[in-house]
């Protein structure tokens, strides 16, 4: 499995020859070092371990790239952000039985976790820890409330918790709730950008039938959702989607979940420790990062009997 730095913006300075004593001017060179987490699977959906990066070949733009590895492990920090309100009040009994789920198949061996609620108000209920029994007792405690669902400012306080971790971990977030939002103050664009900055994977377990996962942007990642992407950045700030987990998830990597059983909701939370515990974690720094506009990425297996899922593409703004 790869592992990696996380992504940083950096300026390398360059020594230059000067006379009479001015002051050398300094070449600002950016580097950036891009992430995308790949899964594997077989024909029955299972994940498939056991290959390096030679195995892979990645194109940025139809550019190929030269892809960089560490086989040391990531640890990692997971911010659970769980919509509070009176529409999540039948799934309190799973929530609150949340906690030896999360701690045995998502976070893992030297992992830790935070427990977010919202509602209007996003509250801060379990700093992270590694404490099993401690995540436990705090989900135990999630109540509703009859109020509005700003999902998007919870996204966004989330993505600041979480890069507020070690640069030594792999940081991921996991929304669990309705798939739109109800009067958020953040926008979307801020939540991308941060997420995308900070090398956050975003994962949500949807509870809204009317929107569920495998009925958004059927096929992948749509033009529909690329032009979406692309007002974002454009610095209009009204830009809505009516699921913006659709764009949170596919545009970092990650993916929904539709559950409304209890089995629904243990099947969830497997699915998703599994992938992130079997993805082949890619990075490479650009070759034609001075392309300005979104930049696809395709990736792919010399075994062309296996499926290939890896996050689709980043958006370049900074040269």
């Amino acid at each position: 499995m790869s592992c990696f730095r996380l992504p940083r913006f950096s300026f390398i300075l360059l020594p230059v020859l000067f006379f009479a004593q001015e002051p050398p001017p300094i070449a600002r060179v950016p580097v950036r070092l891009v992430i995308a987490p790949t899964s594997v699977t077989d024909q029955h959906g299972e994940f498939i371990n056991g290959l390096n990066a030679g195995d892979f070949t990645l194109y940025d733009n139809d550019v190929p790239q030269q892809i960089h590895e560490d086989a040391d492990f990531l640890p990692i920090s997971l911010a659970v952000a769980i919509q509070n309100n009176n529409a999540l009040e039948g799934f309190l009994p799973q929530i609150h039985q949340l906690g030896p789920l999360l701690g045995t198949l998502v976070v893992g061996a030297g992992g830790e976790a935070a427990i977010l609620t919202f509602n209007q108000k996003v509250e801060l209920i379990q700093d992270f820890t590694g404490d099993l029994g401690r995540l436990s007792q705090a989900l135990k405690l999630v109540d509703t409330a009859f109020s509005k669902s700003h999902l998007i400012d919870a996204t966004l306080q989330s993505i600041r918790l979480l890069k507020s971790r070690p640069l030594e971990r792999r940081r991921i977030l996991l929304l669990i709730s309705e798939t739109r939002d109800q009067g958020s103050e953040s926008k979307l664009r801020d939540a991308v950008a941060e997420a995308e900055v900070n090398n956050i994977l975003i994962y949500s377990m949807n509870i809204s039938r009317a929107h569920a996962a495998s009925q958004v942007f059927p096929g992948g990642f749509s033009l529909d959702l690329i032009a979406l992407i692309q007002e974002i950045y454009s610095g209009i700030k009204t830009a809505v989607v009516e699921n913006p987990l659709s764009v949170l998830t596919r545009y970092t990597g990650g993916r929904q979940y539709s559950f409304y059983k209890q089995h629904a909701f243990e099947d969830a939370v497997t699915k998703i420790g599994e992938e992130i515990h079997g993805q082949y974690l890619l990075s490479y720094t650009p070759s034609n990062i001075q392309e300005q506009g979104y930049h696809k990425i395709r990736v792919q297996l010399n075994q062309a009997e296996y499926t290939v899922r890896s996050r689709p593409g980043y958006y370049s703004t900074d040269y």
